[in-house]
């Protein structure tokens, strides 16, 4: 409590010391709402960590520079992500027929565009006349670029087993401390350049000392042009790669259903910088895109680093012969997580093509993999058809159509041993408040491929049937309904489940809002799959059903420009055969405050939370600080807090302060293993700082009208 005593008293301090110097700085609440719902909207459909980088990016630097929408490519739209592919092409032919925006109050007669998305979009877009490109110059990108560094520290204040066991023995638990230090370093001019790197060690990992005596466990690196001539894009160091709809290639960021119905579909990027933390999905080398009329051909080679459990070694050279799985955690705080990093190495090699006409275009992927040691699995029977060896070869088809009112999209991915993998999916508006999405798709068990990333039940493109239809109407003014119901199979075994399975999940959302200071939504969201029993007949586990059920009530009312508050209240009940039922619930009160006399933002949270054990767990987006993204769950009894401020300081350099806490009532140990903590405490405490800097913008009015005189 001394420690939560002396954060406290620091933040105090550094908020009235910063008051009394402090210039205008405050944020847009329009545009961190959109976001922050956006990104809910993705995460609370899975379980895993996803890296939200490359989305805020996008969002932030389209909110800087605003798209103009008579001068705009549906490329640049896809990357705001809060288009479907129907309501850009209704742009274009709006401005086909009618001519070029004269305001911006004209995109609510476009058709498609109802309140809703009109809402989301506003503060990325504006309309003015069209301008000629300039071409890219040196002396622009060092006169008109802009530097960003981000410095973020976090720690856990209660001790882990790990770190107790280091403080008597060196190797037998974390052989560092509990820090966690991250760094950033971005140089970008516009959307057309960008050089940077980023930096990570996590808590427990040695920091400039033993084993880590080059600093940070962690280091990527990018350097990436746009539009220079007939290439369209060139990136040297770490990049992702995204074609088609994920089933032959696609690295990063991909989401998979969410309760916006309508987007179903992926909007690959071809070529775009790495800037995330992830030390296993990402590419290393270089890539080129290039545009001759109508084609488009990228090409890329990727040699990286993996980290793997090795099983066999060279006994003359020590390198790896052979390793049983991949170690994608990225933490390397034990000896043991030390022995497998960076153990083998991947070769990643390929291209696309790509033909673009007015209202199609179709496009080949093709790509090749390979490992510096063999992948050798046990001998489980839901390993039969996975990917042994040190190669494998991928190839895919896939193409956009657009007849009326229908988009039609897919993709069709072989392997080299003739395995498939389909998806075909289509977007229709049937009329301006009623819109339709529909996605098949057929994973061969025998599919083989290390780098897709797949829409469906799970990211993996292997071994999976599926139907998926949603919908989103609006019947009244003010008032939305979307939903969508999935049903799959899986042909053959998966992990905990020894028989092929089958399963379905639904999802409900009322939303009503009848002004820009309220909205309230109730949501279901239903699911049944199927695991094996813990109960067992003789030699047979029995595959049983497991349903899970979600019911929420949201409530966001902005009381004045100053002050938002948001309540939810979410149930969770849990059904299987084996077990007796249970369920769990979670109640939260949001507060943001943002008052006009200082450029202090400041979100905090109390949630009350009782489940009946860890698989009625429920997650929640919190806000947290740039570039850093919280969904935890909430289980067992008991209360969580946070609290978090944002201070710009002068213009462009800002100071972020998070404290979040879990407080369980049933629970005398919390976490397991290394991560055990001898109490029913977790406490978390993060401080980050960025600095942005660039020329004055008065210089660069002088600069510009020097150029023009």
């Amino acid at each position: 409590m001394k420690k939560l005593a002396a954060i406290f008293y620091v933040m105090a301090l550094m908020m009235v010391c910063f008051t009394s110097n402090g210039q205008t700085g405050k944020s847009d609440p329009v545009k961190e709402n959109i976001i922050e719902r956006f990104i809910e909207t993705i995460s609370e459909t899975t379980e895993q960590e996803i890296d939200f980088t490359a989305l805020l990016e996008d969002l932030n630097y389209y909110y800087d520079h605003p798209i103009n929408l008579n001068q705009t490519k549906p490329e640049e739209l896809k990357q705001l992500y809060l288009l479907n592919e129907l309501q850009i092409n209704s742009l274009f032919e709006y401005i086909h027929r009618h001519g070029p925006l004269l305001s911006i109050y004209e995109i609510q007669f476009i058709p498609g565009w109802n309140d809703e998305t009109i809402y989301s979009i506003l503060p990325f877009i504006d309309v003015y006349p069209p301008k000629q490109q300039k071409s890219l110059k040196l002396k622009d990108i060092f006169q008109y670029g802009k530097h960003e560094l981000v410095a973020r520290y976090t720690q856990i204040l209660e001790k882990s087993k790990g770190f107790l066991m280091n403080d008597t023995n060196n190797t037998a638990g974390y052989l560092g401390d509990p820090s966690q230090v991250f760094f950033r370093y971005r140089f970008t001019y516009r959307d057309r350049v960008s050089v940077g790197f980023v930096a990570k060690k996590d808590r427990g990992e040695e920091f400039f000392s033993g084993t880590q005596p080059y600093g940070f466990d962690f280091y990527a690196g990018h350097l990436f042009l746009k539009d220079i001539g007939i290439l369209k894009k060139i990136a040297i160091g770490d990049y992702n790669l995204q074609f088609g709809q994920g089933l032959t290639l696609w690295t990063g960021f991909g989401f998979r259903r969410t309760a916006l119905a309508m987007n179903i579909k992926r909007f690959p990027s071809g070529i775009r910088p790495y800037t995330a933390t992830n030390q296993a999905f990402f590419n290393r080398g270089a890539a080129a895109e290039a545009k001759i009329g109508p084609v488009t051909v990228t090409g890329f080679v990727s040699y990286k680093p993996l980290s793997a459990t090795i099983t066999n070694v060279d006994s003359l050279t020590g390198a790896a012969l052979q390793f049983s799985s991949f170690y994608e955690s990225g933490l390397h705080r034990t000896l043991n997580e030390l022995n497998k990093k960076n153990r083998i190495y991947e070769l990643l090699t390929g291209g696309n093509i790509m033909y673009r006409a007015k209202k199609w275009n179709v496009g080949i992927t093709g790509v090749y993999t390979h490992y510096s040691a063999e992948l050798v699995l046990d001998n489980q029977l839901y390993n039969l058809y996975r990917f042994r060896g040190d190669r494998l070869f991928n190839i895919g088809i896939d193409y956009n159509w657009l007849v009326g009112k229908f988009y039609l999209f897919g993709e069709l991915a072989l392997d080299q041993h003739g395995a498939h993998a389909f998806l075909q999916g289509v977007q229709a508006n049937l009329s301006g408040n009623f819109g339709l999405s529909f996605v098949i798709r057929e994973y061969s068990k025998k599919y083989q491929n290390m780098n897709s990333n797949a829409f469906g039940e799970r990211s993996e493109a292997q071994n999976e049937r599926g139907v998926y239809l949603g919908f989103t109407a609006n019947p009244i003014q003010k008032f939305n309904l979307m939903g969508y119901v999935d049903v799959f199979q899986f042909p053959w075994l998966r992990y905990n489940v020894d028989a092929p399975s089958t399963g379905y999940e639904f999802l409900l959302q009322a939303t009503y809002a009848p002004n820009r200071r309220t909205e309230t939504y109730l949501r279901i969201r239903r699911s049944n799959t199927q695991q094996n029993s813990t109960i067992q007949d003789e030699f047979i586990e029995p595959i049983i059903d497991v349903v899970r059920t979600n019911y929420r009530f949201n409530f966001t009312f902005e009381v004045s420009k100053q002050l938002k508050l948001k309540n939810r209240i979410e149930l969770i009940t849990l059904e299987q055969p084996d077990k007796p039922f249970r369920w769990g619930f979670l109640i939260y009160q949001d507060v943001v405050y943002k008052p006009d006399i200082v450029p202090l933002d400041v979100s905090a949270r109390l949630a009350v939370f009782n489940t009946d054990d860890f698989d009625t767990r429920l997650y929640a987006y919190e806000n947290d600080v740039l570039y850093s993204f919280s969904v935890p769950a909430y289980f067992y009894q008991g209360m969580r807090f946070y609290i978090q401020a944002k201070y710009e300081i002068i213009k462009g350099l800002s100071v972020w302060f998070r404290i979040a806490q879990s407080y369980f009532l049933n629970r005398q140990t919390i976490g397991s293993g290394l991560d055990e903590i001898d109490g029913n405490t977790r406490t978390e405490v993060k401080v980050q700082v960025r600095y942005r800097f660039g020329i004055h913008r008065k210089v660069k009015q002088a600069l510009f009208n020097q150029k023009v005189d």
